[in-house]
């Protein structure tokens, strides 16, 4: 039994059709070519509920594929040679993943096999489509739905300071769909890229950073080594643009008209009364004027 839908309907011959569909009477471990390399195509699904092999699956957040009817051989697929260990060997793109058999694709031909979302995105965005010139085999072992983990982000590194921001980047992380940036053991912020400026920090102040990388199944990486920065205090000017000597804005306090602020970067001259109206944003420019970076 089958939930919900196969993503897309898929058509066309059998590559070596001779030599790959085999169409037993009955269970034969000799029945699934293992090792025999071939070329095609692969997509992906999302279904929940059971696969071919009786077993509860969840192809949105498991590492899985199902494979062609046409490599079913027994009349009872839950009894299928397929069912007894059997995975996939995919590579494409210089990677390589090696997941479980738990499932039977009705539409795909024989050299066309069917990712699980979170192992499809091993490969390419789910939006790509058919990904063509694909090789895989099946394997006796290796195979796991339990999405690898993801390397811990390497190469953190503080890019910037401003009396109130600290830029960040580091190197990117095979698999990731985010990262979370930690200030001081909490969470900062995320990031889809590979930079983050943390903002509104006081003048002077000092802070230790960490970065983890999460996959699109929801894993999440080990913590990557930390980096220490600074904000930079007595910066120079305000008011009119001569530095950021001006006070940190704070969200507690009153201000009035001429009063001088410093905020992510840039000195502001009040130009209304205003209590908690955040400088930059745009809601509050008619109570700020920007007076420049500092």
């Amino acid at each position: 039994m089958r939930i919900a839908r196969r993503i897309g309907r898929w058509a066309g011959g059998i590559a070596g059709a001779a030599a790959l569909v085999l169409l037993g009477t009955g269970p034969a471990a000799a029945d699934v070519p293992i090792g025999q390399p071939m070329s095609g195509e692969m997509t992906y699904y999302n279904d929940v509920g059971y696969g071919a092999c009786g077993t509860s699956i969840d192809a949105s957040t498991q590492y899985l594929v199902a494979v062609s009817y046409q490599w079913w051989t027994a009349a009872n697929p839950n009894n299928d040679p397929l069912c007894s260990g059997i995975s996939v060997q995919v590579s494409y793109g210089g990677k390589t993943i090696t997941v479980p058999v738990a499932d039977k694709c009705p539409t795909c031909d024989a050299s066309h096999i069917d990712l699980s979302e979170p192992a499809f995105t091993e490969f390419a965005p789910t939006g790509t489509g058919v990904v063509t010139g694909i090789t895989w085999q099946f394997v006796s072992s290796g195979g796991t739905t339990t999405p690898p983990p993801l390397a811990a982000p390497t190469g953190l590194t503080v890019t910037g300071t401003t009396g109130t921001t600290v830029s960040l980047a580091w190197t990117g992380v095979s698999g990731a769909a985010s990262y979370t940036v930690r200030r001081d053991g909490a969470a900062a912020g995320t990031a889809t890229g590979t930079t983050f400026t943390d903002t509104g920090l006081a003048e002077g102040s000092t802070h230790t950073y960490t970065v983890t990388a999460t996959g699109s199944s929801g894993t999440v990486s080990a913590t990557s080594a930390a980096v220490t920065a600074t904000t930079t205090a007595g910066s120079g000017g305000g008011g009119g643009g001569g530095g950021c000597t001006a006070t940190a804005w704070s969200a507690a306090t009153s201000y009035a008209p001429g009063d001088t602020v410093s905020y992510a970067g840039h000195s502001y001259t009040a130009t209304a009364y205003s209590t908690g109206a955040a400088p930059n944003d745009p809601a509050s420019w008619a109570a700020w004027k920007d007076d420049g970076a500092c």
